[in-house]
């Protein structure tokens, strides 16, 4: 499984997401952030590495 860096476009604030495909072709989509509590755009911020 791949860990994704992600930032907030609306709260600024970054976390991880473990997803089972790359999302780093993706510029911005649609998620739920754990710190607005609602479903925003987020943008790849880098890849982790286990």
């Amino acid at each position: 499984m791949t860990k994704w860096k992600l930032r907030c476009k609306e709260c600024k604030n970054e976390w991880v997401l473990p997803v089972s495909f790359e999302i780093d072709k993706m510029k911005n989509f649609y998620h739920y952030c754990p710190y607005c509590k609602k479903n925003t755009f987020h943008e790849p911020v880098k890849k982790l590495e286990d």
